[in-house]
């Protein structure tokens, strides 16, 4: 009788360790998908010929995905700081680029750690275009 009582309560603290454990670890998996994510929702007007940039913060383990409507048609190009400084100078150097579209939804997953940049270009040649955006970002869910 005296081995069985000895293996129960082992046995309870074995489990109680292993709930523990558990516990912890879904508390800090939480922690961590919330830590990480965020969305992002704006209305803009873009003059003719003027862009606006919106900085994307991620790792190569997490996505973005952004929604784009637009009153008259706009590129829409996701690049680095490479890009940018190119955009400045007249020319894109863009990851993903979508030219004259009205409605865009897209996710994107991070290629590489670090900064990333949407931007919105009015493609307009006179009137100002209205866009509605929304950007959601978070880890790659497999």
């Amino acid at each position: 009788m005296a081995i069985l009582a000895i293996r129960s309560r082992t046995l309870k603290r074995v489990e109680a360790l292993g709930l523990t454990i558990a516990v912890v670890l879904v508390v800090v998996l939480v922690l961590a998908v919330l830590g990480v994510s965020y969305s992002v929702r704006e209305e803009t007007l873009i003059n003719p010929g003027e862009y606006e940039v919106y900085e994307l913060e991620g790792d190569e383990w997490s996505t973005v995905y952004f929604s784009v409507d637009s009153t008259l048609p706009v590129t829409v190009c996701i690049t680095d700081g490479t890009g940018i400084s190119m955009m400045k100078s007249g020319r894109a150097l863009c990851f993903f680029k979508a030219e004259g579209v009205t409605h865009l939804e897209k996710m994107w997953r991070f290629p590489t750690e670090g900064p990333l940049y949407l931007v919105l270009v009015n493609d307009s040649g006179e009137k100002p275009a209205r866009v509605s955006l929304r950007i959601s970002t978070g880890p790659i869910m497999w």
